[in-house]
């Protein structure tokens, strides 16, 4: 079972997701200073409990602060349930999809841009990516509790599936020839990227277009997590920054 020990994550699990939260665990002599959480906490229906300085620092020795919030596994969201879920929407889907992912700072990351600029969903394979760990929650700062991710068998084959539905997929390669600001970004969306070592085929000829972000012709590269947070910018620029 994770625990939360950054307070920002912490909040934002007792205020978006109290279901999850089993128990809120406090170092004894810090009760009025984490009064704020005590009082979220209780409102929500979570345990609390006030431990001493040895059995807290012994139990969570990762803790930067002096609390710590026992957390349910997370759940990812059902693939079909989540394509029932975008019919029902009345706006542009924006998606984003990744071809594996080892790195949790980078998932992390990913997070954290993807509720900044309004993603409706993240959709990573389930062998080839780091999954949901305490490190990517650290990481995304509370986001992981506004933005739903999807874990699928293949790929490929789901982003067919998205395409079936009218959503567009386009994927993201330094070596292709037109830009992504050269698409229409304010129709249905899903941006496909590859992993820190690259895309596979089979991904790549899944998707409608192969794009790239124009960048210093000396050096191309960019990190993932950069490259994304980039490329849905240019999702919103597109569509005037309607959130």
């Amino acid at each position: 079972m994770p625990y939360l020990t950054d307070r920002t994550d912490i909040i934002n699990a007792i205020e978006n997701n109290p279901e999850k939260v089993k128990r809120l665990w406090i170092e004894e002599g810090f009760k009025t200073q984490y009064e704020r959480f005590i009082k979220k906490a209780k409102e929500k229906g979570i345990s609390v409990r006030i431990i001493s300085k040895e059995i807290f620092s012994k139990r969570f020795k990762n803790a930067r602060a002096h609390l710590c919030a026992e957390r349910d596994e997370y759940a990812f969201i059902d693939p079909d349930a989540f394509l029932n879920y975008l019919k029902t929407l009345e706006r542009k889907i924006f998606l984003c999809a990744f071809d594996g992912i080892y790195d949790p700072q980078n998932l992390g990351n990913i997070v954290r841009s993807g509720v900044c600029f309004n993603v409706d969903g993240i959709i990573i394979p389930k062998d080839r990516s780091c999954g949901i760990t305490d490190s990517v929650m650290r990481v995304s700062k509370g986001a992981i509790e506004h933005i739903k991710v999807i874990r699928v068998t293949n790929l490929a084959r789901y982003l067919e599936v998205l395409k079936n539905i009218g959503i567009f997929c386009f994927c993201l390669d330094e070596r292709a020839k037109e830009t992504l600001s050269e698409l229409d970004l304010t129709i249905h969306t899903c941006l496909v990227f590859g992993s820190e070592e690259g895309i596979r085929r089979l991904v790549k000829e899944t998707c409608d277009k192969i794009v790239r972000i124009p960048t210093a012709k000396n050096f191309s590269s960019l990190n993932v997590a950069t490259c994304f947070a980039v490329s849905a910018y240019e999702v919103l620029r597109q569509r005037g920054f309607h959130l």
